[in-house]
């Protein structure tokens, strides 16, 4: 069972920081007691300063601790009460004191403000001398931050020599959980992949049926929040398990995230800024491999417009190239024509290009999906919204085994819009199978046009794919050339009854609709609009001898029918 939940929520503050608690470590606070404040000891310390005079708040800066022995203050113990709020309020990260010397002990309201405040108040041992401690102090900030230095440093040399030998995601990964004893998924927003790694065989096994934080497949764009690395907690085989998120992201683009499972609670927070260090690296590695994919893309787009040319010089420079690309011309072949239409050409040019941006890496997603998934063989190129698929099938497979082939393929294909939640965009259409390669260019053609009635028919129909084949006198409707003329030809058509309802609010249109969609039965007509049997008869009259249309002629039948049809995929 796997469930998530969000923790007490805060993202984590990305800084080379010691917090106030780290500098107990140091050899002079052996003996130092936090007597009030302990919720502010995550606090991050940056410099130390001595509180001797009481009008010390003007000097003070965020991230310093204060010494004091309340030398100033000793006549009027009471005055703490004012100045750790001005204290807290300037990000001064807490106070250490020596007591016994000028005063016995801090009174109890001033405990009590410091605890209220979150502000911690250290007693310092008596022997201690301010001088040393400072001293002793500043070398700690100093050689921490220095360790966390060398530390990144280190890594990112790591990460670097993966990429040097070529490796990838899944070494990426390897290296992280082996530098912090525990599991590690990076989900590739861009590839839609997941990779883990576990030394635990239990928690290899989890991971694989784990896959956390679903993420939005259309856009990249990164919320503040989003750069903030982020801890919840796993509901895991029945126990909660601390799970931090550490965000892959460049400039305005989230390319993915990093999860760690703390399984031990071993992780602590400098681990985490030492592996965010090196996201950078992790983003180049993905845009990369990105830009190597676009290009590789404009020569494969080159090849398969090369192969679609009536240039036959064209045809023969392009199957000089066949054998690399891995197309067999004597095979059958067929186009499949994905694309992705968001019903937003509308928006400002700003959007629109980020909408490009981001469909040019839904698609890159989409792709990485095929390849894991589709067993045809295929060449594809992607365009502007969508991607030309070029199935090919052996020359002795029979037509029923291609068709169940290209049925798979296009199954896949909806799977995979599903998966990433883009099915309510996508549209597919599936041109003929020809043999060779001299008809290329006419496959595409009826895959394109299946994909264009498609879209025209979206409001009226959710279905997301047509085969051309499959199409019928619709064939006929997606072709751009001839649009315009069937929509002059359908407006004269029904231009008699579309003027008789205008002018007497009736419904001959509607009637007539459903005359032809139920073979004329003028009762079922009267069912399905759920009127009155003698009004269906007395429409029907009115169209014959008003309009002088006979509904029973087979060629005005024929026409009628046929501007309801453009009608209905051009509305």
């Amino acid at each position: 069972m796997y469930n998530s939940y969000q923790d007490e929520g805060r993202p984590m503050q990305k800084a080379l920081k010691v917090r106030l608690a780290d500098i107990l470590n140091v050899d002079l606070l052996a003996g130092a007691e936090v007597i009030a404040g302990e919720i502010g000891m995550d606090n991050e310390i940056t410099s130390v300063n001595v509180m001797e005079v009481p009008d010390i708040v003007e000097w003070v800066r965020p991230g310093e601790l204060l010494l004091t022995t309340a030398y100033s203050l000793a006549d009027d113990i009471e005055a703490f009460n004012t100045l750790l709020p001005l204290f807290s309020e300037r990000g001064v990260c807490g106070m250490g004191i020596k007591v016994k010397r000028y005063i016995n002990e801090l009174p109890e309201s001033v405990l009590q403000t410091a605890n209220q405040l979150g502000f911690p108040i250290i007693k310092i041992p008596q022997d201690v001398s301010y001088g040393d401690l400072m001293k002793e102090i500043f070398s700690y900030i100093i050689g921490e931050q220095t360790r966390l230095l060398g530390q990144i440093n280190q890594f990112n040399n790591q990460i670097k020599n993966v990429m040097l030998k070529r490796g990838g995601m899944k070494e990426f990964a390897e290296l992280i959980s082996q530098m912090v004893a525990c599991p590690v998924m990076i989900s590739d927003l861009v590839y839609k992949s997941n990779v883990f790694h576990a030394e635990d065989k239990k928690w290899r096994a989890i991971l694989e049926r784990v896959v956390p934080a679903a993420s939005s497949n259309t856009n990249i764009q990164v919320d503040p929040g989003l750069t903030e690395i982020r801890t919840t907690s796993d509901l895991i085989d029945g126990e909660l398990v601390r799970r931090f998120s550490i965000p892959i992201y460049f400039e305005e683009n989230l390319y993915g995230y990093i999860y760690i499972w703390d399984i031990d609670h071993c992780i602590e927070k400098s681990d985490l800024f030492v592996i965010e260090s090196a996201t950078s690296l992790i983003t180049l590695h993905i845009v990369n491999r990105l830009t190597v994919t676009q290009r590789e893309n404009v020569h494969r787009a080159n090849f398969m417009e090369l192969l679609q040319s009536d240039n036959p010089e064209s045809q023969d420079r392009a199957i000089l190239d066949a054998e690399y690309y891995g197309f067999n011309p004597f095979d059958y072949h067929q186009f499949v024509v994905l694309r992705l239409d968001y019903l937003d050409n509308n928006r400002s040019v700003s959007l629109r290009s980020r909408r490009i941006q981001e469909t040019s890496l839904l698609l890159t997603g989409i792709l990485s999906h095929v390849q894991r998934k589709a067993s045809t063989r295929y060449i594809y190129a992607t365009k502007t919204n969508g991607i030309h698929f070029l199935l090919e099938f052996d020359q002795n497979l029979s037509a029923e085994t291609r068709n169940k082939l290209t049925r798979r393929f296009v199954y896949t294909l909806l799977d995979i819009a599903r998966d990433l939640n883009v099915a309510e965009y996508c549209y597919i259409g599936i041109g003929l199978a020809y043999p060779g390669y001299n008809k290329l260019s006419q496959s595409l053609h009826e895959a394109q046009q299946a994909v264009r009635i498609l879209q025209t028919a979206r409001k009226k129909s959710s279905q997301r794919y047509n085969f051309f084949e499959e199409m019928g006198v619709g064939r006929l409707f997606g072709a751009p050339e001839i649009r315009e003329d069937m929509l002059n030809y359908s407006d004269e058509v029904l231009q008699p009854f579309v003027n008789y309802d205008e002018q007497n609010d009736s419904k001959l249109l509607e009637t007539v609709r459903v005359y032809f969609e139920h073979g004329g039965n003028l009762r079922k007509i009267s069912e399905v609009l759920y009127i009155h049997y003698n009004t269906i008869v007395y429409r029907i009259n009115r169209i014959r001898d008003t309009l002088k249309i006979d509904l029973k002629d087979p060629e005005t039948a024929f026409s009628i029918q046929l501007a309801l049809k453009i009608r209905d995929l051009n509305d």
